[in-house]
């Protein structure tokens, strides 16, 4: 009978998936639920309780979101255009990062998210792996997944945030 086990590498260590192989890689998600009104000092404060040190935005914003990206100018690294598959008409999205050492950004990002379908908020760098993304791979929750880097993103209508942990 031949081997039909399939070999996938993963953080340079090779192994065979034979179909018994523990998946201990998946984040312990952890939801944090949030006031219907919360204001922009609570919600800086519980992301500060989070990340101390300074904090990465990744997004793709919008094109129809000019406000924030007139507001982010000097701040937003623009790593490339992007088509975003979820509009129609086809709409362009703007792929980049935010460095927020004063925590200044995140309530703009948590107020529009329910317009991004593309935020994650860490107190890692990936911005390089940014790069490697295309419209065939947008979703770049899996560069922090299968890094396992610990990464927070925001439930559907801004209700609560998912605290992804490894």
């Amino acid at each position: 009978m031949p081997d039909t086990s399939v070999n996938y590498t993963f953080k340079d260590k090779k192994f065979k998936n034979t179909g018994l192989v523990k998946m201990n890689f998946l984040p312990k998600k952890k939801e944090f639920l949030l006031d219907e009104d919360i204001d922009e000092q609570e919600f800086v404060e519980i992301i500060s309780s989070i990340y101390k040190q300074e904090i990465f935005i990744y997004a793709i914003i919008p094109e129809c979101e000019k406000e924030l990206l007139n507001e982010l100018s000097r701040d937003f690294i623009k790593v490339k255009d992007m088509p975003l598959p979820s509009t129609f008409p086809r709409e362009i999205g703007y792929l980049g990062y935010v460095k927020d050492s004063k925590k200044q950004y995140i309530y703009e990002f948590y107020l529009r998210s329910t317009t991004m379908d593309y935020l994650v908020f860490s107190e890692i760098d990936v911005t390089e792996q940014l790069h490697y993304m295309d419209k065939k791979n947008i979703n770049f929750n899996k560069i922090f997944e299968l890094n396992k880097i610990p990464h927070v993103t925001i439930g559907p209508d801004g209700q609560w945030l998912n605290i992804n942990v490894f």
